[in-house]
């Protein structure tokens, strides 16, 4: 009898840890899909703002921002050296978590840990860790940290 309720026990934790294990993977999901389709979204207003003759360029040098850095390696940071490499902005360096494993179109990437050289502003392209990012950010640098969020929809 004991042997029973203890099979049955172990089966019930068994399940119950498969039904968490499915949940936490349905939620990993949703966020990934939310991501994809905010970048979506902003990568349609860019081309939409691009096609009606806006700029991020414009924006950065009407802010004041002539030499900036970019926070976050991906492809949203791609599509920004893109846009900026015939302007008269001036990335001069990228941040990332993942030094070692960064492929990037910047010559220089720093970790968040090191030592950042002055800017004008630092751009946060994975807009949807801003408020993170800024907050590990904003005790090592004096420049404005803004998210490429922010850039795209106010042009």
């Amino acid at each position: 009898m004991a042997a029973v309720c203890l099979v049955s026990a172990a089966w019930a934790l068994i399940q119950g840890w498969n039904s968490y294990r499915r949940m936490q993977s349905i939620v990993r999901y949703r966020k990934d899909r939310d991501r994809y389709i905010d970048n979506f979204q902003l990568l349609s207003h860019w081309l939409e703002a691009k096609n009606n003759g806006g700029s991020a360029a414009e924006y950065f040098l009407n802010s004041g921002y002539k030499n900036i850095a970019v926070y976050g390696m991906g492809e949203l940071a791609n599509r920004l050296c893109e846009e900026l490499a015939d302007s008269d902005v001036q990335i001069r360096y990228g941040i990332d978590r993942e030094v070692c494993g960064v492929i990037s179109r910047m010559n220089r990437i720093y970790s968040p840990e090191e030592q950042l050289e002055q800017v004008d502003a630092i751009v946060v392209t994975p807009f949807y860790a801003m408020n993170e990012i800024s907050s590990l950010l904003s005790v090592k640098v004096k420049c404005p940290v803004i998210s490429l969020e922010e850039v795209i929809w106010s042009l």
